[in-house]
């Protein structure tokens, strides 16, 4: 029975957790492109985002609305932030007019502080350069379906590991499935940082990727935004078809978007290349946070995991 009522890392959730909450993804995926279910009908989310955001922000709001409840949008342009109103304010404000909240945030760890004031449930949409919990979730449903396991996998993580939230979150979560082997591409002031590190975990060049024959490349984006400055513009590690030709048929490309010059549009035909379906995954398995965090498991519907 699901007893959470905030989700701020991955590292609040065991096994049986992220299972619980890939499995009932599964049962909600089906209704996920159309119609509506009465889940969360008369409820309210709130979708709080102090930073830009596309994919995280869009898909909450849809799996709102398919599971029949309705959405707050906060944005700060046009809001009483630009009059000095401090982020906790608003927060206890949304509060007042909601039944749970998602919050993305520019400051790392901030999340911590507005779960300690506020009473409803809260989920991390992204902190920072600390973690995104949802997206390590949609990740890890996406890889249950394209493989059909999260044990025992090779995984290249390619671009900026410093501070991509989304690998982060990621190595955390499959590091609670037994086998998993990571290995991190990056420049030199990119590195994963050394809190993350471990013996399942090693650093290697470009070109040592295709020895290993991965089962997933996962590539990211430089955070620019998360810099003060960044005087590698030209750097890049593109996949494009030269790249896949050397990688195995089994293996699978990922990408939490948006991308910039890491993947080719050349290779977007390619069945091994996958970011749209975690785009189409992110909404299912947030459809499912919701249902589970608003206290609905009981009434889910009674379909298995979709094929």
């Amino acid at each position: 029975m699901w007893d959470k009522k905030k989700l701020l890392t991955i590292d609040e959730l065991s096994r049986k957790d992220i299972e619980l909450i890939l499995e009932t993804s599964g049962i909600l995926e089906p209704h996920a492109s159309k119609g509506k279910l009465q889940l969360c009908r008369g409820e309210i989310l709130a979708n709080v985002f102090f930073e830009p955001s596309t994919r995280t922000e869009k898909s909450f709001q849809a799996a709102m609305h398919r599971l029949g409840g309705d959405v707050i949008m906060h944005k700060d342009p046009g809001s009483s932030r630009e009059k000095g109103e401090s982020k906790l304010d608003t927060l206890r404000v949304l509060e007042q007019y909601s039944d749970i909240m998602a919050v993305r945030d520019p400051e790392t760890y901030s999340l911590q502080q507005y779960a300690e004031t506020l009473a409803l449930p809260i989920i991390n949409a992204g902190d920072g350069s600390n973690e995104h919990p949802t997206q390590a979730l949609l990740d890890l449903y996406t890889v249950l379906k394209e493989k059909g396991s999260m044990e025992n996998l090779s995984i290249v993580f390619t671009g900026d590991l410093k501070f991509g939230r989304t690998v982060h979150s990621l190595i955390k979560a499959l590091r609670k499935f037994p086998g998993n082997r990571f290995f991190g591409i990056s420049p030199e002031t990119l590195e994963l940082p050394v809190d993350l590190k471990g013996g399942d975990y090693e650093e290697i060049l470009f070109e040592d990727m295709y020895g290993i024959r991965p089962d997933i490349v996962y590539a990211t984006r430089i955070q620019k935004e998360r810099m003060v400055s960044w005087a590698g513009e030209k750097f890049s590690y593109e996949i494009n078809n030269d790249v896949l030709r050397k990688l195995p048929s089994t293996a699978r490309i990922m990408h939490p978007l948006p991308r910039v010059n890491e993947l080719n549009p050349e290779i977007d035909s390619d069945p091994r290349v996958i970011p749209f379906k975690q785009v189409k995954y992110g909404m299912v398995v947030r459809m499912a946070l919701l249902a589970l965090m608003l206290g609905h498991e009981k009434e889910l519907p009674s379909q298995g995991l979709s094929n």
